[in-house]
């Protein structure tokens, strides 16, 4: 099967909550569903094209583009043909919604930070593609044409999801300042990766390690810090305006 074909399914979600997609969907919902997230991960790949430093985040970015922009006609086409009228309800409507907040959210960031929060929603994306197909699409497609090609393609998400996955490894960790203390506390990385700190707390933090190797100085809220170990060993960092939040870093 060609691939944007494929894309046509896997482009069911881009939502930040499982629980977002409906049990008993109907045909009609389905195609909704399929027509409102395909036009969002174009949207959000789109962005990422035009703000990711990342070059294989910027390339995968771009084959969402061309993926989901192709198959858009090729969908239509499948409505068409299947005589269903797309249906408007709440799943559709929650893609929407999480798809706004996603470019929200991408929008306010930089850098590498940026990457890692497009790729990680793009990891989530595919995993819930996956869980929503066997839980709630496949089972709730009443046509049998639909269904079939619903089942066909389920092999092509688990692809792209490790795909996805290939290009968060390269990427890097991220680690969240939020509520006066590190998300994760520790973390294990190898020597090369990057780091990526991002301020979501109302108020300004640091990431200082404690032998001198980094600094951040103070991140306002929203703002990110990119550190790249270059040697093995443990390194304790912490928040110079908060003593009490530590965190480590173990480098193989």
């Amino acid at each position: 099967m060609k691939l944007p074909l494929m894309m046509a399914v896997s482009s069911l979600l881009v939502v930040p909550a499982a629980g977002a997609f409906a049990q008993g969907v109907t045909d009609a919902q389905i195609a909704s569903i399929v027509v409102t997230a395909n036009q969002v991960d174009i949207d959000a790949g789109k962005l990422a094209k035009a703000h990711a430093t990342n070059p294989e985040v910027k390339a995968f970015a771009e084959q969402m583009i061309t993926d989901h922009t192709g198959v858009n006609k090729q969908a239509t086409d499948l409505v068409k043909k299947l005589g269903v009228k797309p249906e408007d309800n709440p799943t559709s409507q929650s893609l929407k919604t999480g798809g706004d907040k996603n470019i929200k959210d991408l929008t306010a960031l930089k850098g590498a930070a940026f990457d890692k929060a497009y790729i990680d929603h793009e990891v989530a994306y595919h995993q819930q593609v996956i869980d929503a197909l066997d839980k709630t699409l496949i089972p709730g497609a009443k046509n049998e044409e639909l269904k079939s090609l619903l089942v066909k393609v389920r092999p092509a998400f688990e692809a792209h999801l490790a795909h996805a996955k290939q290009v968060q490894e390269a990427v890097g960790k991220a680690v969240s300042m939020d509520g006066t203390s590190y998300k994760p506390q520790s973390i294990t990385v190898k020597a090369g990766d990057a780091i990526v700190w991002v301020n979501k707390d109302p108020f300004p933090h640091t990431a200082t390690s404690r032998s001198g190797e980094f600094d951040s100085h103070p991140l306002a809220p929203g703002a990110s810090y990119t550190y790249v170990t270059t040697h093995k060993g443990e390194i304790v960092y912490m928040c110079t305006l908060h003593p009490t939040m530590t965190g480590t870093i173990n480098v193989e």
